[in-house]
């Protein structure tokens, strides 16, 4: 780690991560920090209540913590290694080796990079072509190389490479050399490395055969357990590998012909592991504190608040009441899901799609300068191919207190709007959500959401679904909510994937016929695409993006619906949330449209709709066919939708990322608070709301 310093002389010196992100009150959870400092530095535990420290923010708001990992330590200095690979541990001494593969270069250097190191011998690629490499051995294919271009690389008396025709009309190259026998020493193999760390490969391989003088040694096919880290071997002789740092899997290999786009229906078309330099889903950092929290800490967001010199890091973590002790009948839902989806997204100061670069502070300013701590889902690899899948095993800059608001920093305007009306809550995550489906949430009589609930597994869906259809009443407090389908690990879910599919607001495309997720099977995409539309759910789903200020809403008709004058009590005015400290007003950023040809429900009533937004507010480009927006377009806008359930649960839909952050005007004084509030109030009475005939 390097200091990075700002205008201003601050630094970053200091960071680190928790595992696991959210725990039980009387459970353990441990740090893993790194610095690049000497000296100590003061670790305390904070509660967290706002972290929008702007001017005309909600404030940085913290509550101290007693904790027995309060006080100095030495933070010790921790490296980051990035790039996947396959690693095959007590792999035999193999005299007269003979190799046979696939190799599918997506980035070449002037450089060599390691296609495999087995026992001293590596096969290499560069711009110039294969060599082959052992000891004093070193056998060069000089030969026109192409990226994305499959090569079968055979490898014993002779070193031969055939570059293998992409269509009926292009030309198939060969090239060989005579090679000297060599051997290959007992031990640990690697596969896209010469070692962790060095000389990564870029791109696919498969079908990888090892053989000697009497024949298989081993042969490790791709296309078997895809869902999992496992390489596994089919010469009988169980040589199995593990995958590291999640390469990509279930994705096309030599023999895709075009009949099947699914992993699963033809496993043996999708054989090949995409490898890449820039990988990583797990800093595997040592834990540098660990804390036995109390039995009794009060569920609810939580950071460990370093400091070292000018340098300081807030690692977030979430507590849960301790199994069967649930504190509150609220229960915030935090959106981490779609946290990792943003984990070190650079968008907002690469000149991507926020405008401008802009570096606000350190934090930034260290993700800007170090990509070794990894990518968000926004981004691509160094290779050019998406990045499809984020971790909480590594420092996560963006998820913290100050700066901007987006994700987790504008979720914390919720967080003080329900300290400053003294609402007790417990906290549930996505994660939660995913591992435990409804029982996650079983006993809380409302679940308020995030400002910006993107991202949901199958398994989180559903969840939410049957609770919602046991009785249970839901506010979502946001936009553009259970949009992106996504996938967790199986074997570890602190681990997501996303498979973005045929359309979508998004960054980049999956490659065709790679549309499934390595980790379940299931079809990427938008759950709209996927017949569960966010309409069906809650009502309103994402209509329009834009990022040059935030509107108003105006009162419908619906509000002067008996059903809803709960939600209306105390408020006369015409125009809600014409302020705000995110855009200027409460509909904004990215909003949501109730929409009965999606799904949303017939009998819900739209209380407010947002109008005279401004032109950067697009509609999303999944409704619209032809190559440019539409003027004055009526489908721009968010709605504002209310709606009961038959079992005698509910939903209140806000339709707008921007909406939290009108709370906090006039000191919770306004009239986007004062209908909030009186939501969460109707919401947590235990009568049960009537199904409208």
């Amino acid at each position: 780690m390097n200091d990075i310093p700002l205008p201003d002389g601050f630094t970053k010196q200091i960071l680190g991560y928790c595992e696991p992100l959210s725990i039980r009150s009387g459970e353990t959870i441990a740090f893993n920090i790194s610095s690049n400092a000497q000296g100590p530095a003061e670790a305390n535990v904070v509660r967290l209540i706002s972290g929008d420290d702007r001017p005309h923010g909600t404030g940085l708001i913290e509550h101290a913590i007693d904790a027995q990992i309060n006080g100095t330590f030495d933070p010790p200095n921790q490296s980051l290694t990035t790039g996947s690979y396959a690693v095959f541990d007590d792999m035999p001494q193999v005299d007269l080796l003979g190799v046979a593969l696939y190799v599918f270069p997506t980035l070449l250097y002037t450089e060599n990079r390691t296609v495999f190191e087995f026992g001293g011998v590596a096969l290499e690629v560069s711009d110039a072509g294969f060599a082959l490499v052992s000891g004093e051995l070193d056998v060069r294919l000089d030969m026109p190389m192409q990226t994305s271009r499959w090569y079968k690389v055979t490898i014993g008396k002779e070193f031969a490479v055939q570059r293998i025709a992409m269509g009926p009309i292009e030309e198939v190259g060969n090239w060989r050399v005579p090679a000297e026998q060599i051997s290959a020493n007992s031990g640990r193999w690697h596969l896209a490395c010469r070692a962790p760390g060095r000389a990564h490969f870029n791109g696919r391989v498969e079908d990888v055969i090892v053989q000697d003088d009497l024949g298989t040694v081993c042969h490790w096919d791709f296309s078997r357990d895809i869902n999992s880290n496992q390489v596994i071997d089919v010469s009988g002789h169980h040589r199995d590998g593990v995958v590291c740092q999640t390469p990509t899997r279930g994705v096309k290999g030599v023999h895709w012909d075009g009949a099947s786009q699914c992993w699963h229906d033809k496993p043996e078309h999708y054989g090949a592991i995409h490898f890449h330099e820039d990988d990583l889903t797990d800093a595997g950092w040592d834990d540098s504190l660990t804390w036995q929290t109390p039995d009794n800490l009060a569920s609810g967001q939580y950071a460990l608040k370093l400091t070292q010199g000018d340098s300081e890091d807030y690692i977030p973590f979430f507590v849960r009441p301790a199994l069967g002790h649930r504190q509150a009948d609220l229960a915030y839902l935090v959106s981490t899901a779609t946290y990792l989806a943003y984990a070190n997204q650079r968008l907002g100061f690469s000149g991507g799609m926020f405008g401008k670069p802009t570096l606000r502070h350190a934090n930034d300013a260290y993700l800007f300068t170090h990509e070794e701590v990894g990518y968000s889902l926004y981004e691509h690899h160094r290779d050019g191919s998406g990045v499809h899948f984020s971790s909480r095993h590594r420092p996560i800059l963006n998820m913290k207190p100050r700066g901007g608001t987006w994700a987790f920093n504008a979720d914390t305007h919720i967080t003080a709007w329900l300290a400053a009306i003294d609402e007790p809550f417990d906290v549930v995550t996505d994660e939660d959500l995913h591992n435990e489906g409804a029982a996650a949430l079983a006993g809380y009589r409302v679940v308020i959401t995030g400002t910006h609930p993107e991202y949901h597994s199958t398994a989180m869906l559903d969840g939410l679904s049957d609770w919602l259809g046991d009785g249970g009443r839901l506010m979502y407090m946001g936009g553009n909510g259970f949009y992106w389908r996504i996938a967790y690990d199986p074997s570890d879910s602190g681990i997501i994937e996303v498979r973005r599919a045929e359309d979508g607001t998004r960054a980049w495309i999956a490659p065709h016929a790679e549309y499934y997720h390595q980790f379940t099977g299931e079809y990427g995409g938008m759950w709209r695409r996927l017949g569960r539309a966010p309409n069906q759910l809650v009502g309103i789903g994402f209509a329009a993006q834009g990022f040059d200020g935030g509107s108003h809403y105006r009162v419908a008709p619906g509000a002067l619906d008996a059903r809803v004058q709960f939600i209306v009590e105390g408020v006369q005015d015409e125009v809600w949330g014409n302020f705000g400290n995110q855009g200027g007003g409460a509909a904004g950023e990215e909003i949501d449209r109730f929409d009965t040809s999606l799904g949303s429900p017939e009998h819900a009533v739209v209380l407010a709709t947002s109008e005279n937004h401004r032109p950067g507010m697009l509609r999303v480009k999944e409704e619209f066919h032809m190559t440019r927006p539409l003027e004055n377009d009526g489908k721009v806008r968010a709605d504002m939708v209310f709606f009961e359930t038959p079992a005698g649960g509910a939903v209140f839909s806000t339709g707008s990322i921007s909406y939290a952050g009108s709370l906090a005007h006039e000191n919770y004084q306004n009239n986007i608070a004062q209908i909030t509030t009186n939501v969460l109030r109707r919401f947590k009475h235990p009568a049960k709301f009537e199904y409208p005939s």
